[in-house]
């Protein structure tokens, strides 16, 4: 069957798609272009390995390297090479057998090595080159290739990935003792918009839009500051391609702003919104001004701690601004304060304010994080352990959502070795999991917890510190802040915050709830006096307004429309919920000359439903007298 297969169907021609202009032009990289002419022109080890991130640029170096030699200002030795590639998608279609798959890629290997031209071969894919878990089946051609490399029948470009390269291609020492590495870095964020300045040309000619300057330098700025995980230029390319995507919908939808087929910034900014999955607004007075005005937005919610406020915005400001250090985390903060003093709360407003979502934030609690085990749970099983797969809780949350808070709480409880790797993360703004995937940081907030020394003044804190947590882990954070206990008119504005949800979901239910100012005052005063602090609120608040509220629904002793009034017993220690109907008539004004609190009315329930046992009891004691 092989012997009737056109080969020249399965070999690419680079350098015949040089000459036709197929090839993209390559901007920048000379010193790397020099250095694979180096390799390219040894006596031995002249197979070059361009080995970088994806997206990073190792394909158009090759490609640049291929339009080179075919110029006259290559050196001879490489002028008269031609580079060919395999189709490996083509030959993986055409085959139905792992030996026919094999068969066919040692002879397109044999012909290039027989080939009366000097052939270079040009290795996309890796598995062709060594054994790889993806394609195992590539056994027998990557033996062959191997062959021919060892006794110089053939010369090969290869491309591979880092962890392909260090996965696979480090450890065959075969393969390491003929192939020389090239180690591509990821270009500068000028060099990005040279060359994103020079590809937007094909998404122009493709899509029939104008890209200018200004939206060039905006794809370059916001994959930079906002696409951590990804390379340049990549991953800029990627977002002028979305956006003139982006543009060409708008079109076809007929809205005017797109009629001039110009890919503005806001097309980027819209992009990086839909990739991020938060709003990214431009840096302009407007955002200026809402950052400015940062304390403003989170004492909406927090109440009472003004320094913690003002501490948290300076920071969100710095990292805005490209003053706060571009390596690590926007902020990392350790809160010290006891349970119910707004520690969450806070970290749950920066999640709303930084990233419009509340919901954006990770929350660990480090009493489960006590033993040395538990380190596996942040990034992950070793290999060939259980959940090895799924990776660390942490690692992996964060590396799907990039941008959140990410709370440690009560730190303190943390093992040792958890406490070292916080060292890393708050340093370099990166994690590596269990499977060797770097994780990035750099777009989260960290916000520690703790309650060592939270019962002593703020200046004899940080000494009390020094004795749980070494001085090169609390050096790494940008600031600790104290938390104090809050006073009566602090604790009046969260009740009237809490009261008030409650009375926006019971209007919405129908049921108008009126509050009284004694009312307030008991919640105030038990909140005061509870060790929970503000949390016990929500606990008072759902069994004591809540509860008896939802009794009277079912049992239909309020009607949609009907007042509940919320107060005080006359001893000013119990809540009372009375109940009026909306339009009472003349009897009911009569029976209900003063209203009925709620517990009176469960009380005459129970009244009524025991009244008729307690008559056939008394018929019963008369019968036997």
């Amino acid at each position: 069957m092989l012997e009737d297969i056109n080969v020249g169907r399965y070999l690419i021609n680079y350098t015949l798609a040089a000459k036709d202009g197929h090839l993209v032009n390559m901007v920048g990289r000379q010193e790397e272009l020099e250095r694979l002419i180096h390799i390219l022109m040894r006596s031995t080890k002249s197979n070059p390995i361009i080995v970088g991130m994806n997206g990073i640029g190792k394909t158009a170096l090759i490609e640049g390297l291929i339009k080179f030699m075919g110029s006259s200002g290559a050196p001879f030795y490489l002028q008269e090479k031609e580079v060919i590639g395999i189709d490996i998608p083509r030959v993986m279609l055409d085959t139905k057998t792992e030996s026919e798959y094999s068969e066919l890629l040692k002879k397109l290997i044999q012909v290039i090595v027989d080939s009366q031209k000097q052939k270079i071969l040009y290795i996309k894919d890796i598995s062709l080159l060594v054994n790889t878990d993806t394609n195992p089946e590539n056994k027998e051609a990557a033996k062959f290739l191997k062959l021919c490399l060892s006794s110089d029948r053939i010369s090969c470009i290869i491309e591979a990935n880092t962890i392909s390269y260090v996965s696979y291609v480090e450890k065959d020492n075969a393969v390491m003792s003929h192939i020389q590495p090239l180690l591509l870095e990821e270009p500068t964020l000028d060099e990005s918009i040279a060359i994103t300045r020079t590809q937007k040309r094909s998404f122009e000619r493709h899509y029939d839009v104008t890209i200018p300057e200004e939206t060039v330098r905006a794809a370059c700025q916001l994959t930079h500051r906002y696409v951590k995980q990804r390379a340049f230029p990549s991953k800029a390319l990627d977002l002028l391609d979305d956006a003139s995507s982006q543009l060409i919908m708008d079109k076809e939808k007929g809205l005017p702003q797109a009629q001039s087929l110009i890919v503005t910034p806001d097309y980027c900014f819209k992009t990086i919104a839909d990739w991020t999955g938060i709003p990214v607004e431009k840096v302009d007075a407007e955002d200026k001004n809402r950052l400015a005005n940062a304390e403003v937005h989170l004492k909406k919610r927090v109440i009472g701690q003004d320094n913690a406020v003002g501490v948290v915005a300076n920071a969100l400001r710095r990292a805005r601004s490209g003053l706060q250090d571009p390596n690590r985390p926007i902020g990392s903060f350790l809160f010290i304060g006891t349970t119910g003093v707004g520690k969450t709360e806070l970290a749950k407003s920066l999640a709303e304010f930084m990233f419009n979502d509340e919901t954006a934030l990770l929350r660990l609690d480090m009493s489960e994080y006590m033993e040395r085990t538990s380190v596996a749970r942040m990034i992950g099983p070793a290999p060939g352990m259980p959940g090895y797969e799924a990776g660390g809780l942490l690692t992996e949350s964060v590396r799907l959502k990039p941008f959140q808070v990410v709370l440690f709480d009560e730190i303190e409880k943390a093992h040792l070795d958890i406490l070292n790797l916080m060292l890393q993360l708050l340093d370099e703004g990166r994690l590596t999991d269990s499977k060797g995937v770097t994780v990035d940081f750099r777009n989260t907030i960290i916000i520690l917890t703790s309650n060592v020394g939270a019962n002593l003044p703020s200046y004899q804190r940080v000494e009390k510190l020094g004795e749980y947590f070494r001085p090169e882990f609390l050096n790494r954070l940008d600031d600790i802040v104290s938390f104090h206990q809050l006073n009566e008119e602090d604790l009046r504005k969260i009740v009237d915050i809490h009261l008030n949800k409650l009375l926006k979901r019971a209007q919405i239910a129908g049921y108008h709830i009126i509050v009284a100012d004694t009312a307030k005052d008991w919640f105030v005063d038990e909140v005061f006096t509870s060790k929970f602090g503000v949390r016990a609120l929500k606990r008072l608040i759902q069994n004591q307004v809540e509860n008896p509220l939802s009794f009277l629904i079912m049992q239909n002793k309020i009607r949609q429309g009907q007042e509940v009034f919320l107060n005080v017993d006359k001893s000013g220690r119990k809540l009372q919920i009375f109940t009026k109907s909306a339009i009472p008539s003349a009897d009911e004004k009569k029976q209900e000359e003063t209203p009925k609190t709620a517990s009176e009315q469960l009380q005459q329930d129970v009244n009524s439903k025991s009244k008729p046992k307690r008559e056939k009891n008394r018929s019963e004691d008369k019968s036997e007298k």
